[in-house]
């Protein structure tokens, strides 16, 4: 792309119908901000800059923005698309300008450089993406001449049954141009209208009339839906899922029920991995081949090697090697990593720990701030003891390749056990065991014999 080209975001909307504190562009599609869906199709156009136009919220969103090279432009009180792009005027110096609703989040780059080659192509002050969605609802409708050029868009709220019945309706995607009569025009708007805001949409007949106003109607309604409500959110998500998935299937992937997968625009998954429903692959997940997922699956940022098994379990920044097998109900969270062929099973937590090849931690423990080695065993109710109160610094657990952790055992870390070393069921292990050494630590076993049926002192028997 040029470097003539500005994107301006519209991300000042209060989104009422939204019914909620959390600003509109702030509601999370498939994971991500609305707003982040849209600022990366503006950076694949690479811009010259982009600018976003903040109001509603705006310290939340300029929040977000920090990690995002951006100018943010506080619109003030929201009164309208027009007004919005009024307020960037300072912020832009490309000669073409590219206007984006913060809550339009599939449109694809493809339809954005389309509009961009059109509004070149025509040597227009204003273009408008439009399309023909099946129900044009309140969408602002665009008039044609005979000769088949916009004339006006009139909003749905304004418009007369007849002009309601037309099917081509703005998308609220605009091509600019960077020149004085724009801002002449933007400034002499008028807020007549339903709602007495100044739409950029009231541009179009005045440089219609000059022969300077364009449209460029999109085959595909779906990619310029946008956002107006929870349900326009649901709706808006079941087409990305259902995207993402066909692009998964297509490449090799088995979908067991596409409706009950829940995947991240950045997740990959590799072919002949199967994916059973109630799965959740959410961040930068990815999943090797062969793999089996779900059901029950909940994965964040985290990855999954060739041929490993992972079901009714969360993952959370955690990895998981080659032909390993997580679950059910296992928990790891940030910094686990579960070496080859290794197990982790029923209700056991891993946090900032390895597990090397072959571990077996199958019931009921928690391993965290660990270095366990090849082949060791986890028994039922094992813990790493990793905390201590009043200080923040957790300490470690260090296991040797080959030992053998008893049921309930208790490591109280800092710790060593060494190579091949056994620990006893029930012990409370506070120091280092040597390599192939046995640990015991318990307290003597008292037995009563016939205790049970001695009579006490108040006539009854013990039984």
């Amino acid at each position: 792309m040029e470097d003539s080209l500005t994107v301006v975001v519209l991300a000042a909307g209060k989104g009422t119908r939204m019914r909620s504190r959390l600003p509109k562009v702030l509601h999370p599609l498939a994971g991500l901000p609305l707003l982040e869906h849209v600022l990366r199709v503006a950076q694949s156009l690479a811009p010259q800059e982009t600018v976003v136009v903040v109001g509603h919220g705006g310290e939340e969103v300029r929040a977000f923005l920090a990690r995002w090279e951006v100018t943010a432009v506080d619109q003030g009180e929201p009164r309208g698309t027009g007004h919005a792009v009024l307020a960037s005027r300072d912020a832009i110096h490309g000669r073409t300008v590219l206007v984006l609703p913060g809550d339009v989040p599939l449109v694809p780059t493809e339809a954005l450089q389309a509009l961009l080659d059109h509004h070149r192509a025509e040597r227009a002050v204003v273009t408008v993406l439009t399309a023909e969605p099946p129900d044009p609802g309140s969408y602002g409708r665009l008039v044609r001449g005979e000769d088949g050029r916009p004339q006006r868009i009139v909003e749905a709220g304004d418009a007369s049954p007849a002009e309601l019945a037309l099917r081509e309706v703005n998308s609220g995607i605009w091509a600019l141009e960077n020149a004085p009569e724009l801002w002449a025009a933007l400034s002499s708007l008028s807020p007549d209208n339903a709602k007495g805001e100044y739409y950029l949409t009231d541009l179009v007949a005045p440089f219609a009339r000059s022969g300077r106003a364009a449209a460029l109607r999109w085959p595909c309604p779906e990619d310029l839906r946008g956002v107006n409500d929870r349900a326009d959110l649901a709706a808006v998500e079941a087409l990305l899922r259902e995207r993402i998935l066909t692009t998964w299937m297509r490449d090799g992937v088995t979908v067991v029920d596409p409706r009950a997968i829940y995947p991240s625009p950045d997740a990959s998954v590799g072919e002949d991995t199967v994916l059973f429903p109630g799965t959740y692959l959410l961040g930068r997940t990815v999943i090797g081949r062969g793999c089996v997922v779900g059901p029950g699956a909940y994965l964040v940022d985290s990855a999954v090697g060739d041929g490993a098994r992972v079901w009714y379990s969360v993952l959370e920044g955690a990895t998981v090697e080659e032909e390993a097998q997580v679950g059910p109900y296992a928990h790891l969270r940030p910094g686990a990593r579960i070496g080859r062929r290794a197990r982790v099973g029923n209700f056991v937590e891993v946090k900032a720990a390895t597990l090397g090849e072959g571990v077996r931690a199958g019931h009921l423990a928690y391993i965290g701030d660990a270095e366990v080695g090849p082949g060791t065993n986890i028994g039922a109710g094992a813990i790493t003891c990793n905390f201590q109160p009043g200080k923040k610094e957790k300490f470690r657990t260090e296991i040797g390749r080959g030992a053998f952790i008893g049921t309930n055992v208790s490591l109280v870390a800092p710790i060593r056990i060494g190579e091949g070393a056994v620990v006893g069921a029930g012990s409370v292990i506070t120091r280092d065991v040597p390599p192939y050494a046995l640990a015991l630590e318990r307290a003597p076993q008292i037995v009563k014999p016939g205790w049970a049926l001695e009579e006490r002192d108040d006539g009854q028997t013990n039984a």
